[in-house]
């Protein structure tokens, strides 16, 4: 429970002169009016004291000068009313002078603590907002949000703490003019920001923001700015861990892959020098080896893509293609039979701007992924309009993709378990056909349940080309 009472003796604020004055004149005449029943009990000479209440409550409240006028005051009431000869300004005993100057001394004495008190109590309360204040832009610069952010807010602060129209906490170094004073906010002798505030203020508001609120101010932007550096430091660390971390699954992903190919073909080369290999049994081999060496070439092209994507360097050259003729190129180039595929293309589908190139490569993988996992079944590309958007399924009879990992598919070098029996690829097809697709406004889902297949959907925007009152999916010349 809070213990005490209100200070009002301690405010910094007197009250109004008038009410003062109101209050001497009416303390006076309350005493006065107040001794004449007490006359009946006590000495009138001793009562005199009686006095002191106002003057003390006067020069507590209005200081000095007005405990002086309400001391005279009580002085010539009691005189006047009080003291023989009553009626008239005239003190005959001189233990009456000795009770006018004990009014002015406890007039005195009363304005002078007061003073002291009112002092102590504004000083406290300063102290106490400057405390507060500190307290504040600590929590605002370094609470883990973004340090301009945190500027703009903990700028809005401080005007209000300082009673300023406006303050402007500054990471470089700025210069005033007539109507802004720029105070350098410095971490020993170096120049760590600049507190901007308006010209003109008071000076004592000035001093105290020089004095006590800069000093603070600069720890805290100090101790900002040595956390921002540490937090980049550590984003960095980061970075560089998992960029190792990359290399090491790069290395351990594809170090099979590669090896595979390369020692085949090197065993090809082998038996191709060695004698008494008849016509069908060369032309095995080197058709092993132009195999070996066409799996090397597109895992090598895959590792490039995946580069690229990584890097943001895979910048595509959109113009408008055709959808169906970059599925036929694709098929085409997975070297799968023809009997292995099925298109149920809708008539009339429209261009999407986009680089074929890349359209290619990503579909490509699409289909070789869905060939590897279908079972042996034919794929099925499909592409028709709904709602805006042009959709193209890649769809396979395959065992389908658990739930659980459908959020990983598209991950690089993540590898699917597969069908028992089946290689597993390089874990790189999809992530590459993920990043080709986006990179050309397009995005790209999977719809799988075990046992029932999996189908691979990619949507593109369709962009409509105004002509009067009617829309075309692209100028008949783009075609």
């Amino acid at each position: 429970m809070r213990r005490g009472v209100d200070p009002i003796l301690l405010r910094g604020r007197r009250p109004r002169l008038a009410v003062g004055v109101a209050a001497a004149i009416g303390g006076v005449g309350a005493v006065t009016a107040l001794l004449y029943p007490l006359g009946q009990t006590a000495p009138v000479v001793s009562l005199g004291v009686v006095y002191l209440l106002p003057v003390l409550v006067i020069s507590t409240y209005w200081g000095l000068a007005l405990g002086v006028l309400t001391s005279l005051g009580s002085a010539a009431a009691f005189n006047f009313f009080h003291l023989p000869p009553v009626g008239r300004f005239t003190i005959a005993d001189s233990s009456n002078w000795v009770a006018l100057l004990a009014f002015l001394a406890v007039a005195l004495v009363a304005s002078s603590v007061a003073e002291a008190a009112r002092s102590r109590a504004e000083e406290a309360i300063d102290r106490q907002r400057e405390a507060d204040l500190a307290a504040a832009l600590t929590r605002l610069l370094l609470g883990g949000g973004r340090l301009p952010d945190a500027l703009a807010l903990a700028s809005r602060r401080l005007a209000e703490a300082i009673g300023a129209a406006s303050a402007s906490i500054e990471l470089d170094a700025g210069a005033g003019d007539e109507r802004r004073a720029a105070i350098a906010l410095r971490d020993g002798s170096e120049q760590i920001g600049t507190l901007v505030v308006p010209s003109g203020l008071p000076a004592g508001q000035e001093e105290r923001l020089r004095e006590r609120i800069v000093p603070a101010l600069e720890s805290i932007l100090a101790a900002a700015l040595a956390r921002e550096r540490l937090q980049a430091e550590v984003v960095e660390t980061a970075s560089l861990r998992r960029s190792d971390e990359m290399k090491t699954a790069v290395l351990r992903s594809v170090s099979h892959d590669l090896r595979t190919p390369v020692t085949a073909i090197l065993t090809g080369a082998t038996a191709l020098r060695a004698a008494g290999l008849d016509a069908g049994e060369r032309d095995e081999v080197e058709d092993g080896i132009i195999e070996n060496a066409d799996r090397l070439s597109r895992l090598i092209d895959k590792l490039l893509d995946l580069s690229r994507l990584q890097a943001g360097t895979a910048e595509p050259h959109p113009t408008w293609c055709a959808i169906d003729e970059v599925l036929r190129e694709a098929v085409a180039h997975v070297g799968a039979e023809p009997s292995a595929f099925s298109f149920a293309l809708d008539p009339d589908l429209p261009l999407v701007r986009a680089d074929a190139v890349q359209l290619e490569r990503a579909f490509g993988n699409l289909v070789e992924n869905a060939v590897r996992y279908g079972a042996g079944k034919p794929v099925s590309l499909r592409a028709r309009v709904v709602g805006g958007r042009l959709l193209v399924r890649v769809v396979d009879q395959g065992p389908g993709i658990a739930p659980r990992e459908q959020e990983r598919i598209f991950s690089p070098f993540y590898r699917s378990a597969g069908t028992a029996g089946e290689a597993p690829g390089s874990g790189l097809g999809l992530a590459i056909a993920k990043g080709f697709i986006e990179a050309n406004g397009g995005s790209i889902s999977v719809e799988s349940l075990p046992g029932q297949g999996t189908s691979f959907v990619v949507a593109f925007p369709v962009e409509l080309v105004a002509e009067g009152s009617s829309f075309e999916t692209a100028p008949a010349g783009a075609r």
